[in-house]
């Protein structure tokens, strides 16, 4: 029997919507909660290619919101767009699934545009929405928003040919709206939010019209409606305004590039320059540090800091409360892997 049997007799898609989605390409940025929900719920509903992009590793403590994960990858401290894919693959092996294991940013976000009909976001801070949503606009591929805090949630589709507001206009508004660190995160939140951001890009991709109101809601509460957000579009908005210059696209090459994770529980460093870093393939441990090496990446610890470090320099560091104790503590970790080559 046909796999998507019961999906085709829903009027919304039927046989035609289901070859659409068949020729269909997407691309998820972040494989957390959001991101790998979503990824799930796309292949089984037989989308043709999905692009994973993702530069962090499966944790313990995602395994409470992130459903395609195990305890083993956690253990295995598998990188999340590997362990997705192998799962997905294991749910429908007719959908291409290709691995990113890298950060968007804007030295490769045009080239993982390309042929590409519809952007999820499954990412945990502003800076990426912003540079996902200018891209976004630049090229004219839809993207669908996905927001939470607690049992809160927020969710809307974001059509560059539309007249609403883009996420840029939304931006101040949305900032107060999601506070993971504070509120946490229930798992149904994030089930709900997903719920509406895959039949948003299914609408999409069946060529069916989207809600052009920002879905809300609060689980525990048991709250739902929609906020009209027409009234907040600005008209000088640099991405969708009248005069576009899309800032997020711009490239600094003249320092690191610094990324909060969500809740504070980390940061993201990306050198000025690509790097190739030599890593020692056996563990070694002195009176501060203790290195692991695994293929192209090695974890550092020391006392309660963690410094997950890429070949290519980039890292994502743990435990560190400023901007400038991750630096100071990503070049200790540098100079220290450096003694050991």
């Amino acid at each position: 029997m046909n796999k998507y049997v019961k999906q085709e007799r829903f009027h919304g898609i039927g046989q035609l919507g289901q070859k659409r989605l068949r020729e269909s390409r997407v691309l998820i940025v972040g494989v957390g909660a959001l991101g790998s929900m979503s990824a799930e719920m796309l292949a089984r509903a037989g989308i043709g290619q999905l692009t994973l992009v993702d530069g962090d590793f499966v944790e313990e403590h995602n395994l409470q919101r992130q459903l395609l994960y195990t305890e083993l990858d956690a253990k295995a401290h598998r990188a999340k767009v590997k362990a997705a894919s192998k799962r997905l693959q294991e749910i429908n092996s007719e959908v291409k699934v290709t691995e990113v294991f890298h950060s968007l940013h804007n030295e490769n976000v045009q080239q993982l545009l390309q042929g590409i009909d519809v952007i999820i976001d499954g990412t945990d801070n502003f800076e990426t929405r912003l540079l996902i949503n200018d891209a976004a606009y630049k090229w004219g591929i839809p993207w669908v928003y996905g927001g939470l805090s607690g049992s809160y949630g927020l969710s809307l589709p974001f059509i560059p040919n539309r007249s609403g507001p883009c996420f840029r206009c939304l931006e101040s508004f949305l900032t107060d709206s999601e506070d993971c660190d504070t509120h946490g995160v229930l798992g149904t939140t994030v089930q709900m939010v997903t719920a509406q951001q895959v039949t948003s890009t299914l609408k999409i991709l069946t060529g069916n019209k989207t809600q052009s109101s920002m879905y809300k809601f609060d689980l525990w509460e048991n709250d739902t409606g929609y906020i009209t957000v027409q009234p907040l579009k600005q008209p000088s908005c640099q991405t969708c305004g009248a005069e576009r210059t899309y800032p997020s696209l711009r490239s600094d090459q003249s320092k690191r590039h610094i990324q909060w994770l969500c809740a504070s529980s980390g940061v993201h460093i990306r050198p000025k320059e690509a790097q190739n870093l030599q890593l020692p393939r056996d563990p070694y441990s002195n009176h501060s540090w203790t290195y692991f090496p695994f293929a192209d990446v090695c974890m550092l610890r020391k006392a309660n800091y963690h410094v997950m470090l890429f070949q290519d320099g980039r890292a994502t560091i743990r435990g560190v409360t400023t901007t400038n104790e991750a630096e100071l503590l990503y070049d200790e970790a540098l100079a220290f892997l450096g003694e050991q080559v």
